[in-house]
């Protein structure tokens, strides 16, 4: 619940990022460890070559620091910078509120109803994906 109001417009209307910009530094945020651009570039579903300008976008903008890996020095490690950090932990508090909110104008009842479905959507996708007979749907450009 938390992630859908911190991904709402209006969590994040005043911010000077776009959403896509805003992805990226979720996904540093929820790494345990630098992400190299390729593995960004993979979890947002883009190229690298716009991985990598997104990726200098927001380090010029300081939410986010670089670094060459040391493994292999042609790869370069990203991660969330302490701007970023403050970023990220505005707008999850914003979201909180938020939340807050709206579960003060529920009846009991309501909530009571919320929970049971948050707890049956999060038992559904802790078991992971299921055969389907069904084809996978096609993407429409």
């Amino acid at each position: 619940m938390r992630e859908l109001t911190a991904r709402s417009p209006d969590a994040w209307a005043d911010v000077d990022l776009t959403f896509t910009q805003l992805r990226a530094l979720f996904v540093l945020a929820s790494a345990d460890h630098p992400v190299r651009v390729s593995d960004l570039a993979r979890r947002l579903g883009m190229s690298l070559a716009s991985a990598s300008a997104l990726s200098d976008r927001l380090v010029r903008l300081e939410y986010v620091g670089r670094q060459t890996d040391p493994s292999d020095r042609r790869a370069v490690l990203l991660e969330l910078a302490a701007k970023g950090s403050r970023l990220l932990r505005r707008l999850e508090q914003r979201s909180n509120a938020q939340l807050a909110r709206a579960l003060r104008g529920m009846t009991p009842n309501e909530r009571e109803a919320l929970a049971t479905t948050v707890r049956a959507f999060v038992r559904v996708l802790s078991i992971g994906p299921r055969a389907s007979a069904r084809p996978p749907m096609k993407r429409s450009a």
